[in-house]
């Protein structure tokens, strides 16, 4: 019989990815390689607003609601787009944002995901219009 003998490294490494918390920073780094800069959510909401032009006395800002309950139809590149993130990992959730003016949805929705743990970081997916 032959002994295995495994490196406390990769025994730390084992053991870190079994606890969701130790692996946070690591997601929080590959999500930032992959999808570029990552945002709090009132960054998220402030970024999806300015898609839409200024008018005065209309306060821009966003709507977010769960993907899997978003009715309209979501282009192929996206769904694509978002296949890819889905299969990443990185992510907990995903939302579709749609900028507003205070509550009325105007066009151009974004798809963001939500990294998870307490991270307040989210990253923008895919767009479309």
């Amino acid at each position: 019989m032959q002994d295995v003998t495994v490196s406390p490294e990769t025994r730390v490494r084992a053991v870190r990815a079994r606890l969701p918390g130790q692996m946070l920073h690591e997601r929080i780094e590959n999500a930032q390689l992959t999808y570029g800069p990552l945002y709090t959510l009132a960054e998220i909401r402030q970024r999806v607003g300015e898609a839409l032009p200024r008018r005065f006395g209309y306060v821009r800002s966003a709507v977010l609601e769960p993907i899997e309950s978003y009715r309209e139809r979501i282009p192929d590149h996206a769904l694509l787009k978002y296949d890819d993130a889905v299969q990443s990992g990185l992510f907990d959730k995903f939302w579709v944002a749609t900028p507003t003016y205070y509550q009325e949805r105007q066009v151009d929705p974004w798809i963001v995901g939500e990294i998870g743990g307490g991270a307040d970081r989210w990253a923008v997916i895919a767009r479309w219009d």
